[in-house]
């Protein structure tokens, strides 16, 4: 292992710990008592100061200030979320909700070696001369002054492995042991709805029965919550796309292709979030003014499909393989039964 890499894992697992701690102090600190508030503060203080110092440090070498300054933002915001969730757990009253922690600090963790990845993955000489030697004799389709060059396994893969991963995430997240979602989208309507319409909405916890959650709205009948009013399965689609989006075989192509994946990720899954927050809000303001429930749920919940278009969008800008490699599939399908046809005569 050179001792660059080495340099790499180091900054990773340093950037971890961090991550660690901000967990735990935002676990620990709306229980601690007012004697150890101000110890609690000041090593909060002092993980950011470190944190900022140390980024500084290992990013160092980044060819502009511009791409130092992004970063050292990202993996800042990133330790801010690690903060809130601990923050936000300590406050949460379900049973499942220190499985929020155990889900997202993982993730949190694959952010940061995907960040470092962009910018310090070197490639050894014997690769990039045996990527140089791909696809001499394969199809080959130049979009944006770029050579896309796709294996046909990746394509069979993103063809069967998208809506079988798709589907295993949302039941993933539609197990009891995931509900800790339910409590956070929940509240946060609830927030939302008192603080603009000051309706004295109320979300319920009942950890016995199939709906731990539901929404209580002064007159009406109460609002249960499931799986499915989270929006996940919307982002649950574009994970599985995502991940098995083909990687193109021209090295210059594939550069930063794991960057570009997380970065549509996580702005699609924000997008598909806020929207369902603001659909359920529109959806039980109608329902507190006089609005039938079943018209108003099916309708609105339709309507706001419309942002997978703008998803698609956002794939193609910055993960343009996802189009591309389509119209590659397709290429190769219609030149095997051109071949097919000329052999039969």
């Amino acid at each position: 292992m050179s001792l660059h890499l080495k340099n790499n894992y180091l900054i990773i697992i340093i950037l971890s710990v961090q991550l660690i701690l901000a967990f735990i102090f935002g676990f620990y600190s709306i229980s601690s008592s007012n004697g150890f508030n101000f110890i609690f503060i000041s090593l909060a203080c002092l993980l950011a100061v470190f944190h900022l110092f140390y980024t500084n440090f290992s990013l160092s070498n980044f060819s502009s200030l511009r791409d130092k300054i992004k970063n050292i933002v990202y993996l800042t915001i990133n330790l801010i979320f690690s903060y809130v969730i601990g923050f936000s757990i300590s406050v949460m009253e379900s049973i499942s909700k220190y499985n929020f922690g155990i889900t997202m600090l993982p993730l949190l963790i694959l952010f940061i070696y995907i960040l470092i990845d962009k910018y310090f993955r070197q490639t050894s000489d014997f690769t990039t001369l045996e990527k140089k030697n791909i696809g001499k004799n394969r199809l080959s389709i130049e979009f944006d002054n770029k050579k896309y060059i796709f294996k046909t396994n990746s394509l069979i893969l993103f063809a069967i492995g998208t809506p079988i991963l798709s589907f295993v995430i949302y039941l993933f997240f539609d197990l009891e042991a995931n509900y800790w979602l339910h409590e956070i989208v929940v509240k946060q309507t609830v927030y939302i709805l008192n603080l603009f319409f000051n309706m004295g909405a109320e979300a319920v916890y009942n950890p016995i029965g199939k709906y731990h959650w539901n929404f209580i709205v002064p007159g009406k009948s109460s609002i249960y919550f499931e799986t499915f009013c989270t929006g996940i399965q919307a982002i649950c689609v574009f994970a599985g796309l995502i991940f098995f989006i083909p990687h193109s075989q021209d090295e210059e192509t594939n550069k930063n292709i794991l960057w570009r994946k997380a970065k549509s990720l996580i702005v699609s899954s924000i997008i598909f979030y806020v929207v369902n927050i603001i659909r359920m809000l529109i959806q039980i303001y109608l329902y507190y003014i006089g609005y039938p429930w079943d018209s108003i749920h099916v309708s609105i919940s339709a309507a706001s499909s419309f942002i997978a278009a703008i998803i698609i969008l956002l794939l193609h800008k910055w993960i343009p393989e996802f189009i591309i490699s389509i119209i590659y599939a397709g290429t190769l399908i219609k030149e095997r039964f051109k071949s097919k046809g000329k052999d039969n005569r």
